[in-house]
Order: C-alpha cells, then sequence, then structure tokens
C-alpha cells in the first residue's frame, strides 16, 4: 500500500472590515490601533494595542469613522485623531477607481 500524501492548507486569519463588515484575509485589510497617546495606523500589523481592520476603500473609512471604527477600539476619538485618520483616507482610492483598475481600464 502506497500512503497518499496530502497537502494541509496554511491557515490564513480571517478579520472582519469595521466598515462594510465583510470577513477578509487579514493581510488585505488596514490595521488601526489604540495606543495610550492615542489611534495609530498599523501597517506592519505587529503594533501593541487594541485593534480593528478596515478596507482600504474611502467609503468603509467614512463609515468607520462615523463610529464604527471607535465602537471596535472601545475609544472616543479626539479631534486630533479623527483628523489623522481623515487625512489618511484623503490618500486612498475611492471604489470607481478600485472597480475600473480591476478591469483593467
Amino acid at each position: 500500500m502506497s500512503a497518499s500524501k496530502t497537502v494541509r492548507k496554511k491557515h490564513v486569519p480571517q478579520r472582519t472590515c469595521v466598515g462594510c463588515r465583510a470577513v477578509l484575509p487579514k493581510r488585505s485589510l488596514i490595521r488601526v490601533v489604540r495606543r495610550p497617546d492615542g489611534v495609530q495606523i498599523d501597517l506592519t500589523g505587529k503594533m501593541a494595542g487594541r485593534g480593528a481592520y478596515i478596507h482600504n476603500l474611502r467609503s468603509c473609512w467614512e463609515r468607520g469613522l462615523k463610529g464604527a471604527l471607535a465602537d471596535a477600539l472601545r475609544v472616543d476619538l479626539s479631534d486630533e485623531d479623527r483628523q489623522q485618520l481623515s487625512s489618511f483616507m484623503a490618500s486612498l482610492a475611492d471604489e470607481a477607481a478600485v472597480q475600473e483598475e480591476g478591469r483593467g481600464g
């Protein structure tokens, strides 16, 4: 009898976007972290602190900044934090541009 080898699929951590509630692989989302000195964007995904995940789409960030992000981080966003997150959101593409890119146009 020959032993058949089964190839195990590597576990991919899943996280939920606080903006649209879609469950996606952790690496495809941006992590926002609550730290003692305020809220920060964690592009490495390794910062210490309570984290929340969000898409790189402006619509998700707009919904997140309305309250879902603050609830997930269990913090009241200060004006300074909100300004920092809004400036990061302004650098993101909106969904129409992302959809056009996906179609090759």
